[in-house]
């Protein structure tokens, strides 16, 4: 079974049809020059969502260029059961050119 589909399938087992509580966090780190001109930028959106049967744990980290164009975004998605192990774990990088 690919990474994607194991995850899709370990939190639907987890989170099913029961209330879930989200949160989120993101996090924009600004890459300056030494002239304080922006080089580019750094974007870390980490999303959480818990249930009784576990845990799915979503971080995109988007770096962007000096005009605020997407050059690389990493995708890493973790399912933890209701005992905090980790039961599945898919990660894609993408450059854009």
């Amino acid at each position: 079974m690919a990474g994607d589909e194991l995850v899709n399938e370990a939190a639907g087992d987890l989170v099913g049809e029961d209330v879930i509580e989200v949160g989120e966090d993101v996090e924009v780190d600004i890459l300056l020059d030494e002239n304080g001109e922006p080089l580019g930028a750094v974007v870390d959106d980490l999303v959480v969502a818990t249930g009784p049967g576990g845990t799915i744990v979503d971080e995109t980290i988007d770096v962007l260029d000096a005009d605020g164009d997407l050059i690389l975004e990493d995708e890493k998605i973790q399912v933890y059961d209701a005992d905090g192990n980790l039961v599945a774990e898919s990660e894609q990088i993408t450059a854009i050119e």
